[in-house]
């Protein structure tokens, strides 16, 4: 029986001196982590820091950052500007050419309305080559405007255009009361597209003749425009020697 509870006593000591040190070791381990994570703190806050060199008043700071800024922002608007204007010096340089340009594109607009009224091309062919003519004039109509900005010239450019657009297939009338609408039959229809095209031609003829260009494309164009030149002179001859008598009369 003694040896029974002296074996008991010596089990409850022995655990309780395991318990005992587990409780110590943790402890310990948990202060060695603490003071770790401290002095990996302190020597952060301390050596982290890179050295810096004496630094100027908050005033010279700002100053000298302001100069920088308008320095560099002043080239880079003067190489924004520069190049903005060669862009658009290229573009606009030879508009009175783009302008003959289109008048071409505006008789081969004609010649597929011909072909139109004569079987070639469908209603929906043309509709599609009018749509890409009018994508064409309303860019040039920008680049006009860019080189010659005039009230005058974007009223006329609107009207041209106006024109061309009024040839969309089909051509439609109102009956007198207003209530019905006839379509046209292709030769009627290509009579209107003739003479709306004609419209539109004679105003980009008036906006290249005010800019004192030629604005003759065709053969038959080119050589009515000579003889009209030849015939000008002429009569500017004549009326320089009908002055010349009448002052020695």
């Amino acid at each position: 029986m003694d040896w029974m509870m002296i074996g008991i006593v010596s089990l409850v000591v022995l655990v309780g001196a395991i318990i005992s040190a587990y409780i110590i070791s943790n402890t310990i381990s948990n202060q060695m982590s603490e003071l770790y994570v401290m002095l990996m703190e302190r020597e952060l806050k301390g050596g982290g820091k890179p050295a810096t060199p004496p630094s100027k008043t908050k005033k010279e700071d700002t100053s000298v950052v302001e100069q920088e800024t308008v320095k560099v922002s002043g080239i880079n608007e003067e190489e924004l500007i520069k190049k903005l204007r060669q862009v658009i010096d290229e573009k606009v340089e030879k508009v009175l050419d783009e302008a003959k340009h289109k008048k071409e594109k505006l008789l081969m607009l004609l010649d597929v309305a011909r072909g139109y009224t004569l079987g070639y091309i469908t209603e929906d062919e043309y509709n599609a080559f009018l749509m890409k003519i009018l994508s064409e004039l309303e860019e040039f109509k920008r680049l006009w405007l860019a080189r010659f900005p005039s009230q005058k010239d974007r009223e006329k450019l609107n009207l041209m255009m106006n024109y061309i657009a009024k040839t969309k297939l089909p051509i439609v009338l109102k009956s007198k009361d207003g209530k019905e609408t006839i379509a046209l039959p292709p030769e009627e229809a290509l009579i209107k597209i003739t003479n709306n095209i004609n419209s539109a031609l004679n105003i980009l003829d008036e906006l290249i003749s005010s800019r004192g260009e030629n604005p003759a494309v065709t053969p038959l164009e080119i050589k009515l425009f000579q003889e009209c030149e030849k015939l000008r002179s002429k009569i500017e001859k004549l009326e320089r020697q009908l002055e010349e008598y009448s002052t020695l009369t």
